[in-house]
């Protein structure tokens, strides 16, 4: 305390501290040295102030310009509340702060503009604003002399974090200045690793600070029991009714679940309910903090808006709905309750399944363990184009040598090779977003075609120009439509994953029938739907991956299953309960528990199951290649599903897995690779990062090569681990891992069914109407309508796949009934003209009658005719094939030598195959008979 201003010690009595916290007497010396730092410690350490008091002190001794300091941090509502803390200290010692994100006032923006703040607090998307685009403040920047990062945890595995890399190498190079660095996070895996990600190319010298010793924590996991009548929701809201202690922070992992435990709870007697989520609006999230900063909040139902280090008072209490994905998050979450030091942090999580018990369970035990997920970061070179841009922005023309420098001394793109850059150099030159002149490369036209001030909705591709600043994907979501009225939205991941046509969905508590999906105007269009089970759509972010510790922490808690059936505080009965029904099947059906070394293959409708506790990325990878097996082999009509209790495919009576097993190491990688590009989470990542390389038109292999290369690399690093998969195919290939099979479900079968099947993505509109007609007969304005596409668009195409080398034909035949055209595909005729639905069209009124059968031979001369009985032709199917004396025929038609009419009433059929032709002539004799005899 002694080296503090006097100041700053006074300061500190008004806030009633007896004394610094560890992390900031540990933290004090190494700032005012000039060194960069990195400082870890749990959520409430005061690590802000940390930060803030040595460069304080620095400021009231030496004579310093705005902006001097530039706080950063993930989150706009952690903006506000830092600003507000920060004040405190400004507003007395003279200094100023200031905050910029996009839904400040414009009072206050003018007001930064003319007082140029000490202090300014933003987010990376706030710098990039400046650094690319705002000429006149960016000025300002020159005096930077300390920049702090806050919650680093939440940025280094992201875009942002890369981002930001390459922005503080841009701010140094503007400055001319090698300013500190002060990373500010929670606990976090290697934090070697993430203080280089921060430090980047600073020569100065560095220190990672780590305060061990979380705080104590005090955990109660229990498990929902619904009453006789009683849905989880009600049953839900009962049990939180009696675990509240106001105020209670209750966590969900959903937006749609916050929603719903709102409407739940507010039918209970608990009062001063809030909701809180990046859905709600700017005014709302204020009044919600404000609310519980004073004291006049309950209860505030929350997503991970409210896990970072926002100062919302005195929280007692945090409830977790359901276990959160990760180890980080768990920590985060139980931080906000007893946000102070020396306090126990007081929680519990609300279970609903058994497998919920067990997450909850191997959460709570690595967490007490100190053992977090390591961070993992990539190179991404979407980042890399949008930062080329950003810089030609800023310096109006740039030298290509100098761009490569200034990208290149970014950690995360010390290894991007000149080569490589050069060529993404020249994809952007041809693209239009750049132009190059000689070594210099200027803003291209496409920029202000993409990302556009005066956005037109009618145009998909458009930006509005803020997105171009900003990595935080745009909730892109697709508008359901019921007779031009909006009914709500689902965000597109889980449209290109989940939903096809025919699903049924539950929106707003109604059950609804989507009759089509168009991607290009991002449009589900419905109909109300009475019956069926409806699946409520999640929003965006929602899918995130479980830890990848999990599995094999859930292992270790199974294996020491009867310690925790005797633990008298950390779990209550109902899920002692829940761990003894899971383990029992188990016992009764002498198998061993669940592990990472035993996969049980089960059945359930149709659906083949193989259940076991893997990391979920190699459970992805698994799913996604028997779904790309089963869909070249089998049918379209499949899907699959994974998870950390396994995965299966559903359509299919053959055990994939061993196909994938029988496959040298080439052949599985090949199939991978190739599942994954078939993968609707492939399409969805190449649409966010194409417009990034100027990319507007449609994607093609021979073109887009390198926007190609780049969606499949962060489609893998996101979803998938192809190394991982390769080395767990090739462990049960050696008996390392081994397989059982199972006469019905398991508790473990079962988690993997609880979880959304995964749908083949078809972009192709072969394959699309390949789907639509499976299984019947339709005309084309009845296609047009099921899918959204134009008639002239579906009969050319329809017509295109009749031909010998389509991988889907077609066929279309006359509907007596109606006399209108209807299409099927060639291998569902037989089915559709047996069917009753058709029975007249392909039923002829008079067995006595002869015709003539004119062929044209597909891809040689001649016409050939052939007489026929049509009494023969339904009684002996087999002779009047052997009459046919082509495999295809290009034109068919009929004719009666004793009535010339015949032949101009005729139908004619192309492209027929032999094995179809009778059901073809069927029609033509029962068409021209209707028109003769009706």
């Amino acid at each position: 305390m002694h080296r503090l201003h006097c100041k700053l010690q006074s300061l500190i009595k008004e806030k009633g501290w007896d004394d610094l916290t560890a992390v900031q007497k540990e933290t004090f010396t190494p700032i005012m040295e000039g060194k960069n730092v990195l400082v870890i410690a749990p959520t409430g350490y005061g690590k802000t102030e940390a930060a803030l008091l040595p460069i304080f002190n620095i400021m009231l001794k030496t004579e310093i310009k705005p902006v001097a300091v530039l706080y950063i941090t993930p989150l706009k509502a952690l903006i506000n509340d830092i600003t507000l803390r920060i004040e405190w200290w400004t507003s007395k010692l003279g200094f100023s702060v200031s905050r910029k994100h996009g839904e400040v006032p414009q009072k206050e923006k003018s007001l930064r503009l003319k007082k140029v703040p000490h202090i300014l607090v933003t987010t990376p998307e706030g710098l990039e604003i400046d650094l690319d685009w705002a000429s006149k403040f960016r000025e300002n920047y020159k005096n930077i002399k300390w920049i702090i990062i806050d919650e680093v945890h939440e940025l280094v595995n992201s875009k942002r974090g890369a981002q930001l890399s390459v922005l503080l190498e841009r701010l140094k190079e503007f400055t001319n200045y090698d300013f500190q660095r002060i990373g500010l996070s929670a606990t976090i895996g290697n934090e070697q690793k993430v203080a280089q990600l921060v430090f980047g190319s600073s020569l100065r010298e560095s220190k990672v600070i780590k305060v061990e010793g979380a705080r104590d924590f005090e955990v109660k996991i229990v498990k929902v029991k619904p009453k006789d009548g009683e849905d989880l929701w009600s049953s839900t809201a009962k049990l939180v009714n009696q675990l509240v202690e106001k105020p209670t922070l209750l966590f969900t992992n959903s937006r749609f679940s916050t929603e719903r435990l709102y409407e739940e709870l507010e039918r209970s007697k608990l009062k001063n309910i809030f909701i809180h989520h990046s859905s709600i609006s700017k005014e709302e999230k204020i009044r919600v903090e404000s609310s519980l900063r004073e004291g006049k909040a309950d209860v505030v139902i929350c997503t991970r808006t409210l896990e970072l280090g926002i100062h919302i008072g005195d929280i007692r209490k945090v409830i977790m709905y359901r276990p959160p994905p990760t180890v980080s998050s768990f920590l985060q979450r139980l931080g906000r309750s007893g946000h102070t030091i020396n306090r126990v942090s007081k929680g519990e999580i609300i279970c609903l399944y058994d497998y919920d018990v067990l997450e909850a369970i191997s959460l709570y035990e690595l967490a007490k363990s100190g053992i977090v997920e390591p961070p993992k970061y990539m190179p991404y070179m979407d980042v890399v184009a949008r930062e080329i841009i950003g810089i030609t922005l800023q310096y109006g023309e740039i030298d290509i040598d100098k761009l490569y420098s200034l990208i290149k001394s970014s950690t995360y793109y010390k290894g991007l090779k000149f080569e490589k850059f050069l060529s993404l150099i020249d994809y952007m030159v041809q693209s239009g977003l750049l132009k190059k002149d000689k070594d210099k490369l200027k803003i291209g036209k496409t920029f202000f075609k993409i990302w556009r001030f005066d956005k037109d909705n009618k145009i998909t591709w458009m930006k509005d120009f803020s997105e171009f600043f900003s990595f935080i994907s745009a909730d892109e979501t697709f508008s359901l439509r019921y007779e031009n009225k909006s009914i709500g939205e689902i965000d597109a991941v889980y449209v290109y994953k989940h939903l096809r046509n025919n699903d049924i969905v539950r929106i707003s508590g109604k059950l609804w029938r989507i009759v089509n999906v168009d991607i290009n105007k991002m449009q589900i269009s419905v109909a109300p739907a009475n019956t069926g089970n409806g699946e409520i759509p999640i929003w965006k972010g929602e899918n995130i991956s479980k830890s990848s510790l999990l599995p094999k922490q859930i292992e270790k808690v199974l294996f020491n299953v009867n310690d925790y059936l005797a633990e008298e505080k950390l779990i209550d009965e109902e899920s002692k309960n829940a761990i003894k029904k899971f383990i029992d099947f188990y016992v009764l059906h002498q198998l061993p528990l669940p592990n990472t070394k035993t996969i049980y293959i089960e059945n359930e409708n149709d659906e083949i199951v193989y259940a076991t506790l893997i990391n979920e990325k190699i459970a992805n990878t698994l799913s996604h290649a028997l779904l790309y097996l089963a869909t070249k082999r089998y049918s379209l009509n499949v899907s699959a599903r994974s998870s950390i209790y396994g995965f299966s495919i559903k359509g299919v009576d053959k055990d994939l897995l061993q196909d994938l097993i029988k496959m040298d190491e080439k052949q599985l990688k090949s199939v991978l690779m190739r599942s994954i590009k078939r993968s609707p989470l492939f399409f969805a990542t190449l649409k966010e990062i194409q417009y990034s390389y100027g990319k507007i038109n449609k994607i093609t292999s021979s073109e887009d090569k390198i926007v190609l290369e780049e969606a499949l690399k962060q489609t893998v690093n996101k979803y998938f681990s192809i190394n991982g998969t390769i080395k767990y195919v090739k462990a049960i290939k050696e008996g390392k891992i081994s397989i059982i099979n199972v006469n019905g479900l398991s508790p473990l079968g079962k988690a993997v069914l609880s979880h959304s099947p995964i749908k083949p993505w078809i972009s192709d509109l072969s394959v699309r109407l390949y789907q639509a007609l499976k299984g019947g007969a339709y005309t084309v304005e009845e296609l047009s309508e099921m899918l959204g596409i134009s008639k002239k668009t579906l009969e050319l195409r329809l017509k295109k796949m009749r031909k010998p080398n389509s991988r889907h034909r077609t066929c279309s035949f006359i509907d007596v009934d109606t006399h209108e055209v209807r299409w099927a595909l060639m291998e569902d005729l037989k089915e559709v003209a047996e069917s009753d639905d058709y029975y007249n069209s392909f039923n002829p009124i008079n067995l006595d009658e002869s015709y003539v059968i004119v062929m044209r031979a597909y891809q040689s001369e001649g016409t050939t005719e052939t007489v026929f009985r049509v009494k023969d032709l339904v009684n002996n199917p087999d002779e009047f094939l052997k009459r046919i004396p082509y495999d295809e025929i290009l034109e068919l038609k009929l004719k009666d030598p004793n009535d010339s009419l015949v032949i101009s009433i005729s139908p004619k059929y192309y492209f027929v195959k032999k094995s179809i032709a009778r059901f073809l002539v069927l029609n033509a004799v029962s068409y021209i008979q209707s028109l003769k005899f009706g």
